[in-house]
């Protein structure tokens, strides 16, 4: 193994268990997040300017996080703060909404370590959309609680009985030294939010008696979750329902709840008092300014430079979406390895990167659909507006409007696009219309 590699595998090491308190430490305990400790982040990133080594250190890809958060503190401040409120008596839960590629699952996963460092509890768990089902979504909810509180009982025998449990089949009932385990099942004809309150509710004890200040519930994907009146099913309004209820009697309990910008109204539909419960908070693309920090910041201390033109020039194109920011950055970087990288060099390789990001990115979403689908995606790019009315659509394509909206809801639940509003839809991926643009002109030429 070469140097480099060497170099390369230490440092992946360093950042994989350096803790959010190491990396962002100092501007943490600026905002009064984290307690005064000793930081890593700066020692690291001396080590790293002392290197001769070149690194590329941007990092696109599903939830990883980069080595900037960008624009993201005022979040991370208002999440802590909740916390305090909480234990003053005000719950406080929160909705983060907004496009793919945002930095959503990336935010969530900073809550955990500033729950953590205030003695908080966390569960996480990424949704999809089989949780549609009672069954499924209660045997999710219940499995994470339970197991959290025997990781917090301390009770060996009831920890490994836990276990135990939660691998047979459908066991009726557990409860003991205040844990609590019981299975929903909707032929029993008891109501979920019923079911789901008294677990809440008793399982709260054993937290409390552990000196845990609260449990949050990081929850992913939570866009897909969604009630069926025709199936009967409310997974939705019965936790909403349960989750309310159970801090209204004193149980700290904290939702965050992470999706697409269907999640709001998802929510808003299965209760109405869904706005008065929960902080809503939408991603979108940086500021300027922190679009060029995300770039910037990075850059220091990995051997590379980029020209100031060549940062206008990422910013400008990609509006400052978190995910092309770092595919950018990694593209030109990975394709390049030079110290000094200017606009020129990215202008010989856009055609390269445009098709690069056509094949890692957009095609494999495109070919998701199904023919009819893929030719009313066409026909929405080809529309000036974000916001798309389905007769605009109907009349381009002539497709029969009962088949259209069955095309409509597949596409959506193939969260290629989302209803933005009522009886108007959008593209769930930015600069989605940008390659479908290019996608039908290539179709033409051929």
């Amino acid at each position: 193994m070469s140097a480099l590699e060497q170099y390369k595998n230490n440092f992946a090491e360093v950042v994989k268990k350096t803790t959010l308190e190491e990396r962002y430490g100092g501007r943490l305990r600026c905002c009064g997040i984290l307690g005064d400790r000793k930081v890593g982040m700066e020692r690291d990133k001396n080590s790293l300017q002392r290197s001769t080594f070149m690194y590329n250190p941007f990092r696109p890809g599903n939830g990883i996080e980069p080595p900037y958060v960008a624009g993201r503190m005022e979040y991370l401040q208002e999440f802590s703060r909740a916390l305090d409120l909480f234990e003053e008596g005000l719950p406080r839960n929160f909705i983060i909404f907004g496009p793919r590629g945002t930095g959503k699952t990336v935010l969530v996963n900073l809550f955990g370590p500033i729950a953590r460092q205030k003695g908080w509890h966390t569960i996480s768990r990424e949704f999809n959309s089989r949780f549609c089902d009672e069954e499924r979504f209660a045997d999710a909810v219940i499995t994470d609680l339970v197991n959290e509180a025997c990781n917090v009982s301390f009770i060996s025998q009831i920890k490994k009985r836990g276990e135990l449990l939660l691998d047979t089949l459908k066991p009726e009932e557990i409860s003991a030294h205040g844990i609590r385990y019981k299975p929903f099942y909707k032929k029993k004809r008891v109501l979920l939010e019923d079911h789901l309150k008294r677990i809440l509710i008793e399982n709260w004890n054993v937290f409390k008696k552990a000196g845990v200040k609260g449990v949050v519930l990081l929850y992913d994907e939570f866009h897909t979750v969604h009630d069926g009146k025709n199936r009967g099913d409310y997974p939705l309004a019965s936790f909403l329902g349960a989750v309310a209820q159970a801090q209204r009697e004193g149980c700290r309990y904290v939702l965050v709840l992470s999706g697409l910008p269907n999640l709001p109204l998802n929510l808003k539909e299965a209760k109405t008092y869904t706005e008065r419960m929960f902080v809503f908070r939408e991603l979108g693309n940086l500021p300027e300014g922190e679009a060029r920090r995300a770039i910037q910041l990075p850059l220091k201390g990995s051997g590379h430079k980029f020209e100031k033109k060549l940062v206008d020039e990422i910013i400008k194109k990609t509006g400052g979406y978190p995910y092309f920011l770092q595919f950018y950055g990694y593209f030109v970087i990975e394709t390049l390895k030079k110290e000094l990288i200017s606009l020129s060099d990215l202008a010989r390789m856009r055609t390269r990167l445009l098709r690069e990001l056509d094949i890692s990115f957009f095609e494999d979403r495109f070919k998701k659909a199904t023919c009819a689908e893929q030719e009313i995606l066409l026909a929405m790019a080809a529309v000036e507006s974000n916001s798309i009315a389905p007769t605009e659509i109907i009349k381009a394509t002539g497709i029969g409007k009962s088949t259209f909206f069955m095309h409509l809801q597949n596409l959506a639940n193939k969260n290629l696009i989302y209803r933005a509003s009522r009886g108007a839809y959008s593209f769930s991926i930015p600069l989605f219309k940008e390659f479908l643009v290019r996608k039908k002109k290539g179709m033409e030429r051929s």
